[in-house]
């Protein structure tokens, strides 16, 4: 008697046949440890910005931002792997690769995004509401919104929109500035306005260096990148252009 096998069932069987080491590392890598670095360099910008402007930094709401923006960027990174891979994007080259490799599946990735995801949004709530109840303080609801927004719809806003991959890819870093800084009840003036847009064009100017690798294999998947649009020369000059712009909203922030 022959035997049919769902594409579920095939994959809860590829998962079951992986070492328990490879799966473990395939979920490590799926974090992008390399991205959470730069969050967490960011967040440790927002809170430089403070002590210069001689502000008390409150630790318990600091580690705490600090946790719910790199909670969120995992399960981003989680659910961005499944829905590159579901969309054609990564089958040759590209994204980790742990799909592609059969360390894990594609429902197996996808799930456990969007379980790290929901932890993400819960913890972001509970943060929203401490700062209120403690600093009547409705910051963090505010800018709560549109993160939300982004991190429910990522995988649209990210490959569907033009300019999206590299906007709200930025966007994410300049969210995580803002995050953490307002959980600390702190008061935006020009200085940290500036500051933002400077990390803003600082993270722009780098996130596209990604995509060269890839930019044959993504011209072939159709995904929408700048790197493809503009090519490696064109997308290097408007980078070192919006690096160099960055700088002059460094020395405004310093200035007023």
């Amino acid at each position: 008697m022959g035997l049919i096998m769902t594409e579920t069932t095939m994959n809860q069987a590829d998962d079951q046949e992986t070492l328990p080491l490879t799966k473990l590392s395939g979920y490590i890598k799926l974090t992008r440890p390399q991205f959470l670095i730069a969050y967490l360099i960011i967040a440790l910008g927002a809170l430089t910005q403070g002590l210069v402007q001689d502000f008390t930094i409150n630790a318990f709401h600091a580690i705490f931002a600090i946790f719910a923006t790199l909670i969120s960027a995992i399960g981003v990174h989680y659910r961005d792997e499944a829905g590159d891979w579901a969309a054609g994007y990564d089958n040759v080259i590209g994204g980790m690769g742990v799909i592609r490799d059969g360390i894990l599946s594609e429902t197996t990735v996808r799930n456990t995004g969007r379980f790290i995801t929901v932890i993400a949004i819960g913890t972001g709530i509970f943060q929203a509401f401490l700062l209120f109840s403690e600093y009547e303080q409705l910051s963090l609801f505010i800018i709560g919104v549109p993160i939300l927004i982004v991190i429910i719809f990522i995988n649209f806003l990210t490959e569907e929109l033009p300019l999206g991959h590299e906007i709200f890819t930025t966007g994410s870093y300049l969210a995580t500035f803002y995050w953490v800084y307002l959980s600390q009840n702190w008061v935006v003036d020009s200085s940290v306005i500036f500051y933002s847009i400077f990390i803003f064009l600082l993270v722009f100017a780098l996130v596209p260096y990604q995509d060269i690798a890839d930019i044959e294999s993504d011209k072939k998947t159709g995904k929408k990148t700048l790197s493809v649009k503009l090519g490696i020369d064109g997308m290097g000059h408007l980078c070192i252009f919006a690096g160099l712009i960055g700088l002059l909203f460094l020395y405004a922030s310093m200035l007023v």
